[in-house]
C-alpha cells in the first residue's frame, strides 16, 4: 500500500510539473506575439534629417461663413456653397531631429476674420493682422503592421495679443490636424527630401476654436457652424 501511495504521489508531482511547463510555454508564445517594435533613436534621427528642408507651395483654403449661399449638388440635394481661396508663394519648413517641428509659414491670419462672427471687434482686429506661421510638433512611429512608418503632427496653439474695443486681448487660436496621419515606407524615408511626395499630395489642417484667455469665443467645424479647412500643397 505504501508503494502504491508513493507511486500515486509521484504521478501527481509529474502532472504538476508538466502543467507548469505547459503554462510557461504558452506564456512564452504569448509574449512573442505581444512584442511591440519601436523605432530606434537613430532611425528617427535619420528620418527627420531626410524630411527636413524648405518646401515652397500654396495654401488652398475652403471656408464657410454666414454669407455663404445655398445651392444643390449633382443629385439635387441642398448644400451650402463654401468659399475657396488660394495663396501662392508660401512655404512649409520642416526642422530636423533637434526641433521636430513643422512651420506652416506665411499663413493669412486675416482670412480667419471671415469666419469669426461671435465677436465683431475680434473679427475686425484679425482682418488687419499680418501673415503668421502655424507651428506644429511632429513625430514618427511604426504602423500597426510594421510595413510602413507613420508621420503625424500636432499643431501648437497660436497666441496673439490684440487691442480692440479699448482693451488688450490675449487671443488663442487652436488648429487641429484634421485627424490625419501620413504613411511612408522605410525606403522612402531613407531618401533626401523625402517630404516632397507627401507635401505634393497635400497636408491638411483645420481651424478648431478661438479663445480670449480661457473664454471660448467661437468653435468651428461643428454641426452647421462656420469652418475653415486648410491644405498646403508643395510645388511639383
Amino acid at each position: 500500500m505504501k508503494i502504491q501511495k508513493l507511486e500515486n504521489e509521484k504521478l501527481k508531482f509529474l502532472g504538476v510539473i508538466l502543467l507548469l511547463f505547459t503554462l510557461l510555454s504558452l506564456a512564452s508564445c504569448s509574449n512573442e506575439d505581444d512584442v511591440v517594435k519601436q523605432l530606434t533613436g537613430k532611425q528617427k534621427e535619420t528620418y527627420a534629417q531626410n524630411i527636413s528642408g524648405e518646401y515652397p507651395g500654396r495654401y488652398v483654403i475652403i471656408y464657410k461663413s454666414k454669407d455663404c449661399v445655398e445651392g444643390t449638388d449633382e443629385a439635387g440635394r441642398p448644400i451650402t456653397v463654401a468659399h475657396s481661396e488660394t495663396f501662392n508663394g508660401v512655404r512649409v519648413d520642416v526642422s530636423d531631429n533637434n526641433m521636430l517641428h513643422v512651420f506652416f509659414q506665411d499663413f493669412p491670419i486675416s482670412l480667419i476674420s471671415k469666419v469669426v462672427d461671435a465677436d465683431e471687434g475680434l473679427s475686425h482686429a484679425l482682418a488687419e493682422y499680418s501673415q503668421q506661421a502655424i507651428t506644429a510638433r511632429y513625430g514618427f512611429d511604426y504602423d500597426t503592421d510594421y510595413s510602413h512608418v507613420i508621420w503625424a503632427f500636432i499643431p501648437n496653439v497660436m497666441p496673439l495679443n490684440l487691442n480692440y474695443d479699448g482693451t488688450e486681448h490675449h487671443i488663442r487660436i487652436v488648429f487641429n490636424n484634421n485627424s490625419q496621419y501620413y504613411k511612408f515606407t522605410q525606403d522612402e524615408l531613407k531618401q533626401p527630401k523625402a517630404f516632397c511626395s507627401l507635401a505634393e499630395n497635400g497636408i491638411t489642417l483645420q481651424l478648431e476654436a478661438i479663445y480670449d484667455g480661457s473664454t471660448l469665443i467661437q468653435r468651428f467645424g461643428y454641426e452647421n457652424g462656420n469652418y475653415m479647412h486648410i491644405m498646403f500643397k508643395a510645388n511639383q
